[in-house]
């Protein structure tokens, strides 16, 4: 069965793409079962006009954000949920979250449903300082809490000396495909229910405040 896109074959689609970024046909990459872009090294000096910016240069100072009203320069502005400008959220929820660090075995919420690679990492993970552990009478393993304003969820506990003793990183993207509940646990463990769409959005991307929140830690207890 052949399947469309719109009134164009799907291997049609797929096979144009292909052939433009690799150079190869649909039918190549299903028999050798991969394809790699071709790197090209110095192109901003083959093409004969430098980077692709309005000066043909590597732009410390963004001339296309000037020109859309927006700050040329990189800058500092503090998170609106953080220690120093919600320090009365800050004293029930005292550490700072983060979150979307990528895991290796998956792709964003995909492939959790693979036995094979569920095996490498098979319960999501929270990273704490072991300092911070200590102080919470939380072990390397342990099911934690993790409760933000808007919710909370469960993890396993990882210490790592690699992370400051004030933040903690949360996995995303978590469900469990094994489940034979209708939303298949995908609450329980989400990073989703912990983080904020509400505005402020930052001016120039309209993206919302995902990392930098604030957040408690405490033991897991059934129920």
């Amino acid at each position: 069965m052949n399947l469309r896109v719109g009134q164009e074959d799907i291997a049609d689609v797929f096979g144009g793409q292909l052939a433009e970024n690799f150079g190869i046909t649909f039918e190549e990459l299903k028999e050798q079962g991969y394809a790699y872009m071709p790197i090209t090294y110095h192109k901003h000096e083959k093409n004969g006009k430098g980077f692709d910016t309005e000066t043909g240069k590597i732009e410390l100072y963004s001339l296309a954000l000037e020109q859309l009203g927006y700050a040329p320069l990189p800058y500092y502005s503090e998170p609106p949920e953080s220690p120093l400008s919600a320090p009365d959220v800050a004293e029930g929820y005292p550490l700072v979250l983060t979150s979307g660090a990528r895991v290796s075995n998956f792709f964003t919420p995909e492939h959790r449903q693979l036995p094979r690679l569920r095996r490498g990492h098979p319960e999501p993970l929270v990273e704490l300082h072991p300092d911070t552990a200590a102080t919470l009478d939380i072990k390397e393993g342990e099911w934690i809490w993790i409760e933000s304003k808007r919710g909370k969820i469960r993890q396993k506990a990882k210490l790592t000396k690699g992370i400051d003793p004030r933040v903690i990183n949360v996995e995303f993207g978590w469900w469990f495909a094994e489940r034979k509940d209708s939303d298949y646990g995908v609450w329980e463990s989400n990073a989703n229910v912990l983080t904020n769409i509400e505005p402020p959005y930052d001016p120039a991307m309209g993206t919302y405040q995902l990392r930098a929140l604030l957040c408690k830690v405490y033991k897991f207890e059934p129920g």
